[in-house]
């Protein structure tokens, strides 16, 4: 696990010190919605990527809550080029809690791969690092997060390319008694994005 963490980091700082491009394709990974205690079930959420022009719908699932198991992403967005884009992604992940110390906040690296279908064809190859925080106040836990995480893109169509990007991943969870989570995400840098979202009680 410190290993997978020395990755993470040296990629994160590697890739957001790189040029980042001003791709206008949707992507599956902005906004990640992912940091230690991301909610298992159903997510629904209103994402719009390239704020402004962007607007999207993606369904998240997990079976447990991570950083356990496997997350998986289908949605449709808008992009300028494109009437609609499809986007696909699987990640995993795993805890690097211990690492931090006692005292230090929840960490968790993550990586997975997805895709964006429209009149282009994008395959990304994400590696991220995320820390997060839990707190509780009259029945509600408040879970803010930041990390960053850097892609590897595939990109095939009018310009078959590689292209390396690098996001500052930011969020908040707010979870209720009754079983509702209302989530807020966003990337900056690279991947631009924007989401809100909600937790279906099981």
């Amino acid at each position: 696990m410190q290993t997978m963490g020395r990755i993470a980091g040296v990629s994160l700082i590697f890739g957001l010190l790189s040029p980042m491009s001003s791709s206008a394709q949707a992507v599956w990974d902005a906004p990640s919605f992912l940091h230690p205690g991301a909610p298992s079930g159903l997510t629904v959420a209103v994402t719009d990527a390239n704020p402004g022009d962007g607007l999207g719908v993606l369904a998240l699932w997990r079976r447990a809550t991570a950083p356990t198991g496997l997350g998986f992403r289908a949605g449709i967005s808008e992009a300028p080029d494109d009437d609609v884009v499809a986007l696909f992604g699987v990640d995993v992940s795993g805890s690097l809690s211990g690492v931090m110390g006692a005292n230090g906040p929840e960490a968790l690296w993550w990586t997975g791969v997805g895709a964006a279908a429209g009149n282009d064809f994008a395959a990304s190859l994400p590696l991220g690092l995320v820390f997060g925080w839990t707190g509780r106040d009259q029945g509600v836990s408040f879970m803010p997060y930041a990390g960053g995480h850097v892609v590897m893109d595939i990109l095939i169509g009018d310009r078959d390319d590689l292209d390396l990007e690098g996001a500052v991943d930011l969020g908040l969870d707010l979870a209720f008694a009754s079983g509702w989570t209302f989530r807020f995400g966003a990337a900056l840098g690279g991947r631009d994005a924007l989401g809100i979202g909600v937790r279906v009680p099981k």
